[in-house]
């Protein structure tokens, strides 16, 4: 019993280590019926500070890897606690991937709380917005027709053709 109550800080397999003989399920059971259970330690001034340093460009995952005894959940907590707002991968700006008509029908899915994922699966286009029109840039393609035609059916728009034979999209509601 001395050995669970010095010990709050470590969690059960490592209380094991402590006590030969003894399974993780005596152990944890006896420390849920002496009230013993597992404590964890408070946050220190320099876990505070790496958290602080590397909210701009991390998120509560990446951190583990800088505080590998935290968990994402406790590192979330800490950085509310603290008032800090870690990185948020979905916050980050569309990539502009040189398509014209993708890239405004990207940028529309995304307005609308689409994933790139998502509208791709949507409308069964096999991964088109999601990479294969950077794809068909990079090699100097043009946009494929089909998946940009399905997508403009998705959001009632319009494609447009200018007077220097330009095509844009007309979505109609704005």
């Amino acid at each position: 019993m001395d050995i669970i109550r010095r010990n709050r800080h470590l969690r059960t397999h490592e209380l094991q280590q402590l006590l030969p003989g003894r399974s993780r399920q005596s152990i944890a059971k006896k420390r849920g019926v002496t009230g013993n259970t597992y404590r964890r330690p408070p946050f220190t001034q320099g876990e505070d500070e790496e958290i602080r340093r590397a909210a701009p460009t991390k998120g509560a995952t990446a951190i583990t890897h800088i505080l590998p005894h935290r968990t994402p959940w406790e590192i979330n907590k800490r950085a509310q606690q603290l008032g800090i707002k870690l990185f948020n991968y979905h916050d980050k700006p569309l990539t502009i991937i040189g398509e014209p008509l993708a890239d405004a029908i990207r940028q529309r899915a995304r307005e609308d709380g689409l994933s790139m994922r998502g509208l791709d699966a949507e409308l069964n286009t096999g991964g088109y917005f999601t990479n294969c029109a950077a794809l068909r840039v990079r090699r100097g393609s043009g946009p494929y027709m089909p998946n940009i035609r399905k997508a403009i059916e998705f959001f009632d728009a319009e494609l447009v053709t200018g007077p220097d034979g330009t095509i844009t999209i007309d979505w109609k509601d704005c």
